[in-house]
């Protein structure tokens, strides 16, 4: 297993987004560690992207892990009930960062039914891993992290690659249309194709 290091999140974020495609999120809890395939995210462009929380350079104490240096995790609540698990790119200075919308489990059965699969949407996932503000600023290229990302023996070829318009972001005008949701083609376990 070799742990995706810092490096690999300093790039533009786009290109960040599509190559965490395929990627092994793992999630440690105690003793026990969870591994699911990356199968489905979004791009958030910073300061110059109306659907991003640092647009305009908003400094905020729910954005401040998104002006660390990539390679951290950047967690936050949405309707007061769910979390959403993303990871920071680039440098303190351009404050952006890749959503995970959805994971494969490593050990999920793929002829489950779309409604029981609990890991194909943001809160889901972060729901069913037990993600929360605990895990908000975490260094993601260490193996002591309770989150980390290792590469993976499945190669992603670009074909495999959808992009799509974000999802939820209407309130950001023109931005709202901008593809920067990548999935994999024909993954069950996508939020929505």
């Amino acid at each position: 297993m070799k742990i995706l290091p810092q490096d690999f999140y300093m790039e533009d974020t786009s290109t960040v987004a599509k190559a965490l495609l395929g990627k092994i999120l793992h999630v440690k809890k105690g003793k026990e560690e969870f591994k699911a395939r990356i199968v489905e995210v979004e791009a958030y462009l910073g300061i110059e992207d109306p659907a991003c929380h640092t647009f305009g350079d908003r400094r905020t104490p729910r954005t401040k892990s998104m002006y660390l240096d990539g390679g951290h995790s950047y967690v936050y609540m949405i309707y007061g009930m769910y979390y959403c698990l993303n990871f920071v790119t680039r440098t303190e200075e351009f404050p952006e960062a890749v959503l995970i919308r959805g994971v494969q489990p490593l050990n999920a059965d793929t002829h489950v039914k779309k409604k029981d699969i609990k890991t194909n949407g943001p809160g889901k996932l972060c729901k069913h891993y037990q993600i929360n503000k605990e895990h908000d600023g975490l260094k993601l290229w260490k193996n002591t992290s309770p989150l980390f990302v290792s590469e993976d023996d499945h190669v992603v070829k670009p074909k495999q690659i959808i992009a799509r318009p974000r999802i939820g972001v209407d309130y950001a005008g023109e931005a709202a249309q901008w593809p920067l949701r990548f999935y994999l083609k024909d993954n069950l376990f996508i939020s929505r194709p």
